[in-house]
């Protein structure tokens, strides 16, 4: 548990939940996130070695204004407790 505590720690940044969302609504990114199906919780800004690791598991991740955001399927808990991050920590 703490090797996923700490890759939390290291490359998750900020949730950006409302900022993400305005941008979607304003037309403002540039990504076919509108077209996935997945239901996204939240936004969190990630490193870009994260956002690899998120978008190869299958995670929605934006790219644009040299930011990655991942689109969280998940809320209430925390971060370390997701599958996708035990999964990116233990690989």
């Amino acid at each position: 548990m703490e090797k996923v505590k700490r890759l939390v720690d290291i490359h998750i940044m900020y949730c950006q939940s409302s900022l993400v969302k305005k941008l979607l609504l304003k037309g403002l990114l540039f990504d076919d996130y509108p077209f996935t199906t997945k239901e996204i919780m939240e936004w969190w800004l990630v490193s870009s070695w994260l956002a690899e690791k998120l978008s190869f598991n299958g995670e929605v991740v934006l790219y644009d204004y040299n930011c990655h955001w991942w689109g969280r399927q998940t809320t209430g808990q925390p971060i370390y407790i997701d599958d996708v991050m035990h999964l990116i920590a233990n690989s």
